[in-house]
């Protein structure tokens, strides 16, 4: 470890004078903490370019001092009591606590005062929770991950050393035009794809790209947060348009408007699924307004009732419609790896802007995923995980009907989630999530929800409740101690 400190030879005061103030000054301010190592003698001499002994009579005089000590393996540490703080007493709080600064604080985007944070630390979540958007790592397929990272470790050992592609790994986004092609519709080259870290990565690439201070954008009412949060950010005023069980409502929607975001295949949050009439509406107006679409697929890789729909770009003749998926959801959100897919006349501008905002993911992790996409691996998974999802699914709606025969349940033909409409005789969503956590159980109410945005007031009974994390045993005891807290409650 080399010390950000440095000597001068024109000084008036002695080199090893210099070094000790330095060192102290580094320990006083706490950059220094206590149990930390410090160079040796020889290595902070050819640091400073100083004679060895100039550094062993330094750390003398502040060992002397209290500051270091010695220990038996002949290195040296920082001290466990600093000897000025050993005597000094602050009367405004504990020695190194640290105030609050009084200057005005930098001027902020308004979206980012509701941040849609999605980190939920693994020791605050409940004993049985309902998280959203979190696939089963019990389901992931460790053993064949395993031996395809394995395989390509060796061939791409090399590019530690290489800045990847900012536009992510050829094979990767080759193998993604064939994965498209087959499961959405999707008739693209591997040129219109860029690799981002997860769908909140490829909205900021979007609203990059298209940004226009002062425009305008249609968002679905209420939508996902990280969305509004991406294009709000950017300038651009939202404009809310209802949803309905066809999803969208498209409207008497201003004509300066210049994107519209949706998410046709399950509507976040109430998990509509867009018609083909209301799809070929929509498009429609895109056409006559000259303006884009994106299409944020999160989940469609599960879908139960009945087979899904074209992507809403698969329909799209006049490329207009920039596409969004994510492997969040069929792998795993801690991998950081989702794709945009845009239309040909925006592909160059969307690689120079993706160079300009990183430079790219890791190439071995894609390789991987290229090569389980290939194998035929990535498919026999789904397989697995849909089937999973559909017995969670059922048991969790089975289970709410039998203990509330009146209960209402809307969005759950696919995804991940459903939504519970909790009725009139019984508490608020927020008040039932609070007796719920008491009672170890996650819910989420989607009234005042970080991940939701809301422009009309949202519904306070309505209630999102992930089931893909928990097994069937699980959901059937925690709809039990539901039931049991709605009856104590009545």
């Amino acid at each position: 470890m080399q010390l950000p400190i440095s000597v001068s030879r024109s000084s008036d005061a002695p080199i090893q004078a210099q070094i000790v103030a330095q060192i102290r000054d580094l320990i006083d301010r706490g950059l220094l903490s206590s149990g930390t190592r410090v160079p040796s003698s020889r290595e902070l001499s050819e640091q400073l370019g100083v004679a060895r002994r100039t550094i062993m009579l330094a750390y003398e005089k502040l060992i002397a001092e209290g500051y270091l000590e010695s220990r038996q393996s002949s290195a040296t540490f920082v001290s466990a009591l600093n000897p000025i703080r050993a005597i000094h007493v602050d009367g405004g709080g504990a020695p190194n606590s640290h105030r609050e600064e009084t200057c005005p604080p930098a001027h902020l985007p308004c979206a980012t005062r509701n941040s849609p944070n999605l980190y939920i630390p693994a020791h605050q979540r409940s004993e049985l929770d309902f998280g959203i958007g979190r696939p089963d790592h019990r389901l992931f397929p460790q053993k064949a991950w395993q031996r395809i990272m394995f395989e390509n470790f060796a061939a791409h050992a090399r590019v530690i050393s290489d800045y990847p592609d900012p536009q992510g790994y050829r094979n990767l986004r080759l193998a993604l035009c064939e994965h498209l092609r087959l499961t959405r519709g999707i008739d693209c080259s591997d040129e219109q794809i860029v690799i981002v870290s997860g769908t909140q990565d490829g909205l900021n690439l979007v609203a990059r790209l298209l940004n226009q201070p002062n425009g305008k954008a249609i968002v679905e009412d209420p939508c996902y947060n990280g969305a509004a949060a991406a294009i709000e950010t950017f300038g651009m005023k939202l404009i809310p348009a209802p949803v309905d069980r066809e999803g969208i409502s498209v409207g008497d929607w201003p004509k300066d408007a210049k994107l519209v975001y949706v998410t046709p295949s399950h509507q976040f949050p109430y998990g509509a699924t867009m018609s083909l009439e209301r799809r070929k509406k929509l498009l429609s107006w895109i056409y006559e307004s000259d303006a884009y679409v994106v299409e944020d697929d999160y989940d469609s890789d599960f879908r139960y009732n009945s087979s899904p729909l074209f992507a809403l770009a698969a329909l799209d003749h006049s490329r207009r419609v920039i596409y969004l998926g994510t492997f969040s959801k069929s792998i795993g959100p801690g991998l950081r790896v989702g794709y945009a897919v845009f239309p040909r006349h925006l592909a160059r501008a969307a690689r120079d802007m993706k160079a300009t905002m990183s430079n790219g993911l890791p190439t071995l992790s894609q390789a991987v995923i290229a090569q389980f996409m290939r194998s035929g691996a990535f498919e026999r998974h789904l397989v697995v995980m849909r089937r999973q999802y559909l017995a969670r699914r059922d048991a969790l709606i089975s289970g709410l009907l039998e203990a509330f025969p009146e209960t209402r349940i809307s969005g759950a033909d696919g995804g991940m989630h459903l939504v519970w409409t909790l009725a009139r005789n019984q508490p608020t969503a927020r008040d039932l999530a609070v007796k719920c956590q008491d009672a170890g159980v996650g819910i989420y109410p989607i009234l005042g929800s970080p991940i939701c945005k809301s422009f009309a007031p949202a519904s306070p009974r309505d209630v999102m409740l992930g089931y893909t994390p928990l097994t069937e045993g699980q959901i059937h005891q925690a709809v039990g101690r539901i039931k049991h807290l709605l009856r104590a409650s009545s």
